[in-house]
């Protein structure tokens, strides 16, 4: 017989049990080949306990990394229980960004113990970048960078170049600028290496790398990163003066950020909810969003204790009520995502919105009338009641024409009053089209029957 092999145990598998034989040794050599990431996704499936010990055994230099890469559970977790002293050992081998990232996250007495306790220039800057909105340009921006002045040669770059690989990761651009320090051109790091030592670095400025202003929102930072294929921009202020740098990974960081915002903003969920969340915080959060919900919900009973008299004249009417508030509310979701993630790339603005309600106006008729005449034939077959045919078909031709019409207008309204278009839209537009489709259906079928009497 051929012999089975054995199944190789997983990473986790193995670190779990060396923790069972308190192997540290082996936990630290484990490590050693591991990337940060790696190591930040075992620390995350441990218990709390397990997360402090083994996250204490990693060196400064390693655990600086980590830590960026926890999830946020994880990371508030190990801030609470790490000392003053420890934070500040691991913040101080972190990039600028980052430490003002990891610093916002802390109580206000841990923040002003590491800022006291890091170098001054250092503390200096970090201040400096939390005093920009976190999902601003500034905000995500770091202040180490290599630039030089508009007189100096590529010679004179390179130079700059290597002076600064020990104190920065990811070089990719140097920024020039002038006497005043305001940025006057950036030059790819690929110029360094393919124009002759001596050229005016002036002469070889890339026009096409533009730079951003610090105030810009972080969306809008993405999407220049996008129009231009850019892995590095410089941050400048209302006068020109260079403050900083954005790298792709910090792109990338903030289109997950704004990605989940809008998500969880559809849900009616807080931004930093997730499922390992405290049970009080997650009710915190989620209870006043279903306290609308059900306020909302109250509007679609109101309306049907309207219609009860023609509720009871045709009974049949109840089979079909959810089919209409349902399919009017699935093409409202349908266009209201479209529309809020248009608005999120920048694809739909005020000045195109009007094109994009038409053309979504026309896929709702065009939808309305192909589904309600198959449900209208589908009633009336089934149910033997010719008028309940046509009473469904034009319910449905109205409500998935509203319904596809609202899950448009409410993130342009939102936007229009300075709010995210995505902040609870999937619960208004729940709200309208439950509401609406039973008054359309109910109220299409009491007209209807007073005909026919």
């Amino acid at each position: 017989m051929q012999e089975v092999k054995k199944k190789e145990r997983t990473p986790l598998a193995t670190l779990k049990d060396l923790i069972s034989r308190n192997r540290e040794f082996d936990i630290i050599d484990l490590f050693s080949d591991m990337h940060p990431a790696d190591i930040a996704d075992l620390i995350d499936e441990l218990d709390e306990e397990d997360r402090l010990h083994l996250f204490t055994l990693l060196d400064v230099d390693t655990a600086s990394d980590v830590i960026l890469e926890l999830s946020d559970n994880s990371r508030e977790q190990l801030i609470e229980d790490l000392s003053n002293e420890q934070l500040t050992d691991i913040i101080e081998e972190m990039e600028s960004d980052d430490k003002a990232d990891i610093i916002a996250e802390l109580s206000d007495d841990q923040a002003k113990a590491v800022l006291d306790a890091i170098e001054p220039e250092e503390s200096q800057e970090v201040k400096e970048l939390l005093r920009y909105p976190e999902d601003t340009a500034g905000g995500i921006m770091q202040s180490e960078l290599v630039s030089v002045g508009r007189q100096a040669t590529i010679n004179d770059a390179f130079q700059a170049v290597v002076d600064a690989k020990d104190d920065m990761e990811n070089i990719h651009n140097i920024f020039v600028v002038d006497d005043e320090n305001k940025l006057v051109g950036t030059v790819p790091l690929q110029s360094l290496i393919t124009m002759k030592r001596f050229t005016p670095i002036v002469d070889v400025i890339d026009g096409d790398i533009p730079s951003v202003r610090a105030d810009m929102d972080q969306e809008e930072v993405a999407r220049l990163f996008k129009k231009y294929d850019l892995v590095s921009a410089g941050v400048v202020d209302a006068d020109n003066h260079l403050l900083g740098r954005i790298t792709i990974d910090d792109v990338v960081d903030a289109i997950q950020e704004e990605t989940s915002e809008d998500i969880y903003r559809i849900a009616g969920l807080g931004e930093d909810d997730t499922v390992f969340n405290k049970t009080t915080e997650s009710v915190k959060k989620r209870l006043p969003w279903l306290y609308l919900n059900l306020l909302t919900a109250l509007a679609s009973v109101l309306v049907i204790g309207f219609f009860e008299d023609t509720i009871k004249s045709m009974v049949t009417l109840v089979f079909f009520m959810p089919v209409v508030a349902g399919l009017g509310g699935n093409a409202g979701s349908q266009t209201l995502t479209l529309i809020v993630r248009g608005m999120a790339l920048g694809e739909i603005t005020f000045e195109n919105a009007r094109r994009a309600l038409f053309r979504q106006v026309a896929v709702a008729i065009a939808n309305g009338l192909a589904v309600g005449i198959v449900i209208g034939l589908i009633a009336w077959l089934w149910k033997g009641i010719p008028i309940l045919g046509m009473i469904l078909g034009l319910a449905m031709v109205i409500s998935i024409f509203a319904g596809t019409l609202v899950g448009a207008l409410i993130p342009l309204a939102l936007k229009r009053m300075k709010l995210d278009p995505a902040l609870g839209s999937h619960i208004f537009l729940t709200a309208f089209t439950d509401a609406f489709g039973f008054l359309c259906f109910l109220g299409l079928a009491t007209i209807f029957i007073k005909l026919m009497a």
